[in-house]
């Protein structure tokens, strides 16, 4: 009996600190898409000229 509750205990500590990690994952990443702005296109390239 003692080794069920030792069990069960540290499946319930895991999946708790597994689903803080992902929430916190999640968190950040949504943060960083909202405090980025969006990248800027590249400016055109100029035309190169070959050597004749």
């Amino acid at each position: 009996m003692e080794n069920t509750k030792t069990q069960n205990s540290k499946w319930q500590h895991w999946l708790s600190f597994s689903a803080f990690t992902l929430a916190g994952v999640a968190m950040e990443g949504s943060l960083t898409a909202i405090t980025n702005p969006p990248p800027q296109p590249a400016p055109k390239a100029k035309k190169w000229r070959g050597i004749q």
